[in-house]
């Protein structure tokens, strides 16, 4: 073409946007603005689209506000407060929020998406409140993210409220505000409140199947979840990518080997197969069946990663035990230069205790610290104390604990109970025993621990007062149950039952799990309790 206007410019980044080529992208849109063609507020839109990381967002928000559009044109501020959302920098999308100088509803919106994925449930109610005393309407996107936080924080209440507003506001007939209505009653326990909504809807869409799909499978219903996805296509309701990571990850869940093929033949049926979506569901469900060169072949074949799926991978990996692969995926992650979040920190930390690797894994709780600005959260710290219980640092482990949680955390220091009595450290045991004791602690395990070591060494009376604390704070005895599918049957056993409905296969199962660990020369630790329901071990009987 002889002459380039930015029309033109902006049809050919809109391509390579719809192709996932976010690099020709960028590319074009420096030429663009090198050859003198001046961006207009939808160049801004389409190429905020392509930001996967935190440099590239920057220098395209400086870009913005070099041409004088990043505060005053609704569109592009839009655009740029879902950017920073996407890539994790929730200040910079509420300053930007802040600075605009006409913000409309989808400003409101955009904003209060961006605090729902962080999540801040209460700067989301917040932010409607506001949003109302402003005097602007609020619509059926609105009102779906108000109620996916509702569902999010089981803030049933306010969830009831909203949906009195929705009838009042004849915003039911919606189809993306009727699926958070449908999610909302299969959260709040209410599954046939949410079918008799769904029956009654004048006509079927796919996002309350989706919905429905989802309350059937999380109420452990996953026939007929199956049974309405294959309804809805009977009805003429193509299903699209969200109708298939519904239902493909409510099928790895239940272990449905068969039907899970059976739905990825379909996914490339209808030409869903380079969706980051479907691509990111199909990977959990081959990872969460074993089938992990599956996984990485779908893995691989996508070209534009999401941090989702590169989070879906580590943490696949690590299910299957290959923590070394887990941290190959991790650095991949930084050096794509991706924003890393909370799940990326868990993922590692996990991996760097599996292999042992306690330097590696503080250093990369102080790199999320410095660069990425992510704090670690309770789960983080879990991470790090069961990494320090593998490297047998228990008393690293319990200075951890004092030193970075203030409140008294009995679930972590019953991990670390635990660790020290399946590597057989009686002290250790002893002293993280009495301070849970101390703690008042409502957990079992701890009473049965130190009266087990006192009985060992002839104490009776500390033994006995051990039991009377128990008594005095009503501490009720665990007890735990093992399952195992074999098949399409669930058998559930505790350690009680010697004889059990369908022994005779689930004990062969067991059997090969244990010439397999024998096979690949694991070290397990048998411990023999004195009482079997006080350590919380698994006990296997074998034939």
């Amino acid at each position: 073409m002889s002459h380039r206007d930015a029309v033109t410019y902006n049809a050919m980044l809109s391509g390579y946007v719809a192709g996932a080529l976010p690099d020709e992208a960028f590319r074009l849109f420096y030429s663009m603005r090198e050859r003198g063609v001046r961006p207009t507020a939808f160049t801004f839109s389409i190429v905020s689209s392509a930001v996967g990381s935190v440099r590239r967002g920057r220098q395209l928000h400086a870009a913005a506000v070099r041409h004088g559009l990043a505060h005053r044109d609704t569109v592009v501020g839009n655009a740029l407060i879902d950017m920073y959302g996407r890539v994790g920098l929730l200040d910079y999308a509420a300053r930007v929020f802040s600075c605009m100088e006409q913000p409309d509803v989808t400003s409101w919106n955009s904003v209060m998406s961006v605090y729902k994925d962080q999540p801040l449930s209460t700067t989301v109610f917040r932010c409607f409140q506001s949003m109302r005393s402003n005097g602007f309407s609020v619509d059926g996107f609105t009102v779906s993210i108000v109620f996916s936080v509702c569902s999010d924080v089981k803030d049933f209440a306010k969830g009831d409220q909203m949906l009195s507003l929705c009838i009042k506001m004849n915003f039911l007939t919606n189809s993306i505000v009727s699926s958070a209505v449908i999610d909302f009653l299969c959260v709040s326990d209410r599954l046939s409140d949410a079918v008799q909504f769904f029956r009654e809807m004048p006509t079927w869409a796919s996002e309350p199947c989706n919905a429905l799909i989802s309350g059937y499978a999380r109420s452990g219903l996953m026939e007929e979840a199956l049974s309405l996805f294959a309804v809805s296509m009977r009805n003429g309701i193509v299903p699209n990518e969200f109708s298939f990571a519904s239902v493909l990850r409510w099928s790895s869940c239940f272990g449905l080997m068969e039907q899970g093929t059976q739905i990825h033949c379909l996914v490339c049926k209808l030409g869903f197969q380079n969706d980051v979506i479907v691509s990111t569901a199909l990977t959990d469900m081959y990872c969460k069946l074993g089938l992990m060169k599956h996984a990485r072949k779908i893995f691989n074949m996508v070209g534009a990663k999401d941090l989702v799926l590169w989070n879906t991978m580590l943490l696949g990996l690590l299910q299957n035990g290959r923590a070394k692969e887990a941290l190959v995926i991790f650095k991949r992650i930084l050096k794509c230069g991706i924003q890393p979040d909370r799940i990326t920190l868990f993922g590692a930390l996990s991996a760097c205790g599996l292999e042992g690797l306690v330097t590696e894994g503080m250093d990369i709780i102080t790199l999320f610290k410095d660069r990425y600005h992510i704090m670690p959260s309770l789960d983080h710290y879990t991470c790090v104390v069961d990494m320090l219980c593998r490297a047998r640092m228990f008393r690293e482990a319990v200075d951890y604990v004092e030193n970075n949680m203030p409140k008294f955390s009995a679930a972590t220091f019953s991990n670390i109970l635990e660790a020290c009595v399946v590597q057989g450290n009686t002290s250790m045991a002893e002293l993280v025993a009495e301070k849970m004791v101390m703690q008042k602690s409502r957990l079992s395990l701890p009473y049965i621990v130190l009266a087990q070591i006192y009985g060992a060494r002839c104490k009776w009376e500390k033994m006995a007062g051990v039991w009377r604390s128990m008594e005095n704070q009503r501490v009720k005895k665990v007890h735990s149950c093992s399952w195992l599918c074999i098949k399409n049957h669930i058998y559930v056993f505790t350690s009680e039952q010697i004889l059990h409905h369908g022994k005779g296969a689930t004990y062969e199962v067991l059997d090969l799990l244990f010439w397999d660990m024998t096979d690949h020369k694991y070290d397990p630790c048998f411990i023999e309790p004195k009482s079997s329901e006080g350590l919380g071990c698994v006990q296997l009987f074998l034939d």
